[in-house]
């Protein structure tokens, strides 16, 4: 090693100028020109390579990522924008409420199995496994990316990596019904008890949004004034979506909120 200028380096590697960097940028690099066998024209010249750009090339263009041009071409979220997560909550009760339940029924599996015998034991173990059943049933679509997207121009139905976008001017209310845990002599399940509602501001919505049938239900109106067609998005139990809806909703466009509400299901047929 020997001192060099530019720092410590090895003599062997040092530059026969005597001036060696750490490092070199890369407008210092010089360009290598391919060098080939030209023959002379009848002049006896050799023609020189020229570095000038044609006249007749085209100028050099920049392409743009696909990222850039999608930006570009998205609608932002505006103010007060809020992202309700639906599935999110439907995963954290399973794991949570699901999971609790589960591990105590295997804890009482397992007691049976070392005692024998245990009435009581044999009573929660039915009880536990029956919770995480009803856990397990309530947590449907916890995987599937539901959720709302609300912010001051309208609110944003997503389900499955689709965003569907409804303006404010076209909806006349939003509100959450909510049924009871049996209905017509029959029990409702947990993940349909409540739900946020849409209510069109005219018939015509439909034919505009056609993408949002899925949703469309048409039943009595759940207060005076509203509509009978609605569109129905389930929420999941033991959460506190409704209330996030509401301030989410209330926040970007007050008017709409109607509140939460019993709904009515339709008789059944005869």
């Amino acid at each position: 090693m020997k001192w060099l200028p530019g720092g410590w380096q090895r003599a062997d590697r040092a530059n026969p100028k005597g001036g060696t960097a750490p490092y070199s940028t890369l407008a210092q690099h010089e360009t290598v020109v391919e060098r080939r066998n030209v023959p002379p024209d009848d002049t006896g010249t050799v023609p020189q390579r020229t570095t000038s750009r044609r006249s007749d090339a085209p100028p050099p263009t920049r392409v743009a990522s696909k990222a850039a041009q999608w930006s570009e071409s998205a609608p932002l979220l505006g103010e007060h924008a809020r992202d309700v997560d639906v599935s999110g909550a439907a995963f954290r009760n399973l794991v949570i409420g699901g999971g609790t339940s589960g591990f105590l029924t295997v804890l009482c599996a397992a007691a049976l199995a070392g005692s024998g015998n245990g009435f009581w034991l044999w009573c929660w173990q039915i009880v536990f496994g029956v919770v995480f059943l009803w856990f397990l049933a309530s947590a449907k679509g916890a995987m599937s990316g539901r959720g709302f997207l609300v912010d001051n121009r309208g609110i944003y139905p997503r389900t499955s990596g689709e965003v569907f976008a409804v303006p404010w001017s076209e909806i006349t209310a939003v509100g959450v019904g909510s049924l009871r845990p049996v209905e017509n002599r029959k029990l409702v399940p947990p993940e349909r008890r409540r739900a946020l509602e849409i209510f069109p501001a005219d018939p015509g919505f439909a034919a505009r949004y056609p993408e949002l049938d899925r949703w469309r239900v048409e039943e009595s109106p759940p207060m005076q004034g509203l509509p009978g067609v609605r569109y129905r998005f389930h929420l999941p139990a033991l959460n506190r979506l409704p209330k996030r809806l509401e301030k989410a909703v209330q926040e970007a466009a007050p008017r709409v909120w109607v509140g939460q509400y019993r709904r009515k299901p339709p008789a059944p047929s005869q």
